[in-house]
């Protein structure tokens, strides 16, 4: 659940997972509110907070008082990330209402201008927690869905843009590979959500694998990064499999690390990017400073801006169809327990994140077969433990629709086959069965709505994102065309978590009145670099279009290269 009260209000872990943006409380009316607070939390504001909310959420929000211990479940965090992905009317709407029996309504208690100043307290406690976050991980800057968590980073390879940058030009060298056919794009392509549209992986010499290279999207938030191995936890690790192992052969690069890394010496932009990214190391080319450099280009492959999203985020309630929605409410339905192996942000079983208490691992029997035979024997080859056999991991359902085929070793082709397979309660009878895969019954009409939601959750974005695309390829320059509609204005405050600005503005003729001092109107911002170039008091100039009952800027620009 992502919301979250603010005096008294209880919630359970296992209610977190119905949604995967945590809307339960507030009704969706309540997400188009604007906030008319223009001004941060007074001193007066905090203590107003702490008299009516202290008790239970602590001064601090973090829900850590004597009182929150004694309840059979701890009231909500207010410092936790989700509150990053609430809509400043949803707070308001909780804060006004309450929430049945588990949070009393304040709306007699506080009128409606100290009711919006209670949300701009929300928003300061989450904001400082924000920063204490960002003070551990360092200066890189982080260019995060809405809503989304810092990732867990270790501490010996902490991100910067010079290794971001070195290991985006070693995800996509053929130089990695032996034979010079392959890199590691080969397998995990950007058009198809850094997954392989074969359903098991083929290596540079041409050797079959046994299962399917997992899509690398959100990969900085699994706890586990294969199918089966528990023990495969950090990025710099696992990246040293397909470059040396041979059990299957994929780089083919065992027992030739001085020959990579020759390679590497041997191309002038690698002695530029190696020295840029290991700036106090005498000898910057090493096998350990390529893994931490491409798992570092690793943890920006972030996807979180899916129709989907967009819709939950209250952007645009006509973002996904009808059939979208009532897919949802399928997916989410403890009818069909979906959410329950595919919960969550990322729509996957576990995540782990910074400041996470404890990091779950799960892997899932789905009775694909009757019998899992080698070598595709799931948890169990690593275990040996007969209850293991036939677990894998869940996946993220993030981009579905472009990482066909399914399952780990590709024998489902399409989301409609996917639907069938757990509509039947499995292929075929396991005793080690998951308890959340049972026949179903489904109409045709429900099938087409869980389909139709499946797509909604599909970054097109992400696809194109010069940022992750080929470095070594030739840029290609596009035009973009010119706004239909110019706004200039002046930046009362920025909102940086919601992604949204309150501005002063001139009329924009044919298309919106003058909104001069001292009222401000709040924009949307989906442009991140345009944003953090707005700060209070700055002039600007932007493209203003409308979608729904929001209004957006957009930088304007006269081109954009595209890689």
């Amino acid at each position: 659940m992502r919301w979250l009260c603010l005096a008294g209000l209880l919630t359970s872990w296992s209610l977190w997972g119905h949604d995967a943006h945590g809307r339960l409380n507030a009704p969706p009316e309540a997400r188009r509110l604007r906030n008319p607070a223009v001004r941060p939390a007074t001193e007066a504001d905090f203590n107003r907070y702490i008299a009516l909310c202290g008790n239970c959420h602590g001064p601090d929000g973090r829900s850590r008082t004597k009182a929150a211990g004694a309840m059979a479940t701890r009231p909500t965090d207010l410092t936790n990330y989700l509150m990053e992905s609430m809509k400043d009317g949803e707070i308001y709407w909780v804060v006004a209402h309450g929430i049945e029996t588990r949070m009393p309504a304040f709306a007699a208690q506080l009128n409606e201008a100290d009711r919006w100043q209670m949300v701009m307290v929300v928003r300061e406690l989450r904001a400082r927690q924000r920063a204490k976050e960002k003070a551990q991980l360092g200066p890189y800057e982080w260019q995060l869905p809405p809503g989304f968590p810092f990732p867990n980073v270790p501490a010996d390879n902490p991100m910067t843009a010079e290794k971001v940058a070195l290991g985006r030009h070693l995800f996509y060298d053929k130089r990695l590979s032996l034979n010079q056919t392959q890199s590691c794009a080969t397998c995990h392509r950007q058009d198809k959500a850094f997954a392989d549209p074969r359903g098991r992986g083929l290596g540079s010499t041409g050797e079959l694998h046994p299962r399917g290279p997992m899509s690398l999207v959100n990969v900085a938030y699994a706890p586990v990064l294969t199918w089966a191995n528990p023990n495969m936890r950090q990025l710099e690790q696992q990246a040293l499999v397909p470059l040396f192992g041979d059990h299957p052969v994929e780089m083919g690069m065992a027992g030739k690390e001085d020959l990579l890394l020759q390679r590497l010496q041997a191309q002038p932009l690698y002695r530029k990017l190696f020295a840029a990214a290991f700036p106090a190391e005498a000898k910057p080319f090493t096998i350990a400073h390529v893994t931490k450099a491409i798992a570092s280009f690793q943890r920006t492959i972030l996807s979180g801006d899916s129709p989907y999203d967009e819709y939950q985020r209250g952007d645009d309630p006509n973002a996904i169809s009808a059939a979208a929605k009532r897919g949802e409410a399928l997916f989410f339905s403890e009818r069909l327990e979906c959410f329950h192996c595919h919960g969550g942000f990322n729509f996957t079983g576990t995540v782990d994140y910074l400041g996470k208490g404890m990091t779950e691992v799960e892997f899932h029997n789905t009775s694909l077969y009757a019998d899992y035979k080698e070598p595709n024997v799931g948890l169990y080859e690593f275990t040996q433990e007969e209850s293991d056999k036939g677990k894998f991991k869940a996946p993220t359902l993030r981009n579905i629709a472009l990482t066909a085929p399914y399952m780990h070793d590709g024998s489902v082709k399409t989301l409609a086959e996917a639907i069938d397979h757990y509509a039947k309660g499995g292929r075929a009878s396991h005793p080690n069965r998951s308890e959340f895969v049972k026949q179903i019954d489904l109409t045709a009409a429900e099938r087409e709505d869980l389909v139709q939601f499946l797509l909604s959750l599909t970054d097109r974005k992400l696809l194109t994102n010069p940022q992750l695309a080929n470095p070594w390829a030739p840029p290609v320059v596009t035009a973009i065309p010119p706004p239909k509609y110019v706004l200039r204005g002046e930046v009362v405050r920025v909102f940086p978590e919601d992604g949204a600005v309150a501005v002063y503005h001139e009329s924009v003729p044919g298309f919106m009145e003058a909104m001069p001092p001292p009222n401000a109107m709040e924009f949307l911002v989906a442009d991140k670099q345009f944003l953090a170039s707005l700060k209070p008091g700055t002039k600007f100039t932007a493209g203003v279009r409308k979608r729904g009952a929001d209004y957006f800027l957009e930088p304007i620009r006269k081109g954009v290269v595209k890689k």
